[in-house]
Parts: structure tokens; sequence; C-alpha cells
């Protein structure tokens, strides 16, 4: 685009001002870049891992530990990190799934978010590097999350972990998963999980929600066209889009442990949160729900560059604290 900043202009005017800075510099970055659902998904990780560790990055804490380990997942060895800010083990522990749309990003990308979690909520947090589609499409990201909230509940005191004060914490693509990985270890009768907070998910392949009309068409960093790039990729089989592991908002949602639901008010994915919040609520679950107004997509990886996002992580700590406190 000719000029990057005519977009700030209409309808930016009604985001978070730090929030339409940060997004019209990152749209101006990307100026000439073909966008993702025109790219094949290693070119589409290619211009994503070149990008975006910048914005993810900054303003990311120090800690005073971090750990990696290969643990067996579903798709074979899988990397997890553990950040720690400092907590005497046996500690509470957040097992963090990343966003990316199931195809793309991995935990160095989001190094910054695991960070910002741990700083701000006190806990430490384990970031799961799962398989990605179309490589790998569901249910192997889904069972690679599974195999590491497994892992930790038997081999997590080697990091410190206390098994008996595990919560679970995603974004987008990664609060898919682990909502997914909450149900599914609700059904096996086996799961540990104090409570899960899930970041601007997206919870079915429905690309009809007025959010989706509204936001969906571009610039607000994500588009339509690229959910379905994502969907098609993660859930090649068209009967897979009815499994409600692949798209929970069709899960039966009873029995789930307390459930922090977080929204942004500029993203095309924020109706999928609505009814997400809607069906918890009739299923008797335990819910908070924040709708963040100005914010966009991908707002928490911008915590360093949007003042306002600092009290929203804060907020999502204080709740991952109350879920993994001692009896």
């Amino acid at each position: 685009m000719d000029d990057p900043l005519a977009i700030f202009k209409e309808p930016w005017s009604k985001l978070d001002p730090q929030a339409a800075a940060v997004l019209a510099r990152i749209y101006a970055g990307a100026a000439g870049e073909a966008p993702i659902f025109e790219r094949t998904p290693e070119s589409a990780r290619a211009l994503i891992d070149r990008l975006v560790p910048f914005y993810v990055s900054a303003g990311a804490p120090a800690l005073p530990h971090i750990e990696e380990r290969l643990i067996p997942g579903a798709s074979g060895p899988i990397r997890v990190r553990l950040y720690d800010p400092g907590i005497p083990a046996p500690a509470p522990t957040v097992i963090f799934i990343h966003g990316g749309g199931f195809v793309t990003c991995d935990i160095d990308v989001y190094d910054g978010v695991p960070r910002q979690l741990a700083k701000r909520s006190g806990l430490r947090v384990l970031s799961v590097d799962y398989a990605l589609a179309p490589e790998h499409p569901f249910p192997v990201p889904l069972e690679d999350c599974i195999a590491a909230l497994r892992w930790a509940t038997v081999h997590g005191g080697e990091l410190g972990i206390d098994p008996e004060r595990i919560a679970i914490a995603g974004d987008s693509a990664g609060a898919a998963l682990a909502l997914a990985t909450a149900l599914a270890l609700r059904d096996a009768g086996t799961s540990p999980l104090r409570g899960a907070a899930l970041i601007y998910g997206c919870y079915a392949p429905d690309l009809d929600s007025q959010s989706q009309k509204d936001f969906g068409g571009g610039p607000y960093l994500i588009m339509s066209q690229e959910m379905a790039w994502y969907w098609n990729h993660y859930l090649p089989d068209a009967a897979s889009r009815t499994n409600p592991l692949a798209a929970p908002l069709l899960a039966d949602l009873e029995g789930l442990p307390p459930l922090f639901v977080a929204a942004s008010e500029f993203d095309p994915l924020r109706d999928d949160s609505v009814a997400l919040v809607d069906r918890l609520k009739a299923a008797g679950v335990p819910v908070e729900f924040r709708l963040w107004n100005g914010m966009i997509h991908s707002a928490v990886n911008l915590t360093g560059w949007i003042a306002a996002m600092g009290p929203h992580v804060d907020e999502i700590g204080a709740f991952l604290r109350r879920v993994t406190a001692k009896a």
C-alpha cells in the first residue's frame, strides 16, 4: 500500500491509540509482502519468523530461570520450555499453548508471551511446542498438548511443577487447543486442571459471525481469508469440522473447571468468545469474561507496545493465581 498510515485514520480512529500505532507499524513493515492465505505453510512460517519476534519480544521481562526439555509427544519428541519467575518448588504452573492458526509459530516466536505471563502471574509457565498442520493435521497437535500436560503431572517434578496445582492457557488457535485439552481430560476422567485462561480463541471453523463480517476484511491484523486458510490446513477432512475436540464450540461443556475468557473488540474472532461464554453459562461452568475495548487480535503478543494490555495480562495472571492457590 502506498500510504500505510492511510488506514490508520479510518476506521482505526476507534482503536486504542497505541494499538493503532503498532498496527500501522506492522503494516508498514509488511508492505509488499504477500498475505498469509496466498502462501505455502513454509513461506507463511518464514514470514512470521522474520517479522513477528521483534514485536512479541518488546518489553518481555528477564526471568531468573528458563529451562528447556524434550518430552514424548504424539508427533514424536516435542520441546517444552519452563519459565520460572523465582517461585519456590513445587510450584503452581500454567501450561501455555501458543497461537498461530495451528500452522505457524513456535515457542521461540512466542517467547515474550510466557515471559509476560510468568512475571505478571508469579507462576511457573510451561510453553508447549506442539506439531503443526498441515504436516500434522488434527488431532495430532491436540494430542501433543494432552501429552505435554500429562507429562507435567507425572514428570513435572523434575522442573519443580506441583502436579496438584496446574492450569492451562492459550491464545487464538492455542486457546482452541487449550479448551480441547480440557475437554479431552474431562472425558478421560483424569483431569488435573484447576482452570483455563482462553484468549481470543477460534472455537469453530464458522466464518459467518458478525465480527468476521465487521473486521475480517482487514485491516485488523487477521482476515477471514487467513482464518479459512488456517482451518483448511488443520481440518482437511470435512468430517473433523464437527468433531467437538476440533471445534470445541460444538462440545458438551459441562464439568469443565473455572474458565477465564477474553476477547478483543476489533477482532474477527470476537464472537467466537461471546458464543462460547453463552454456552459455558448455560452449562453451569464458572466463567469470567472480559471484552478488551479498543483492542485487536494478538494484543497480548503486543503487551510491550500497548500500555493498556499490562493490566489485562495482570488480570489473567490474577485468575490463574486464584485457581492454582492451595486449597
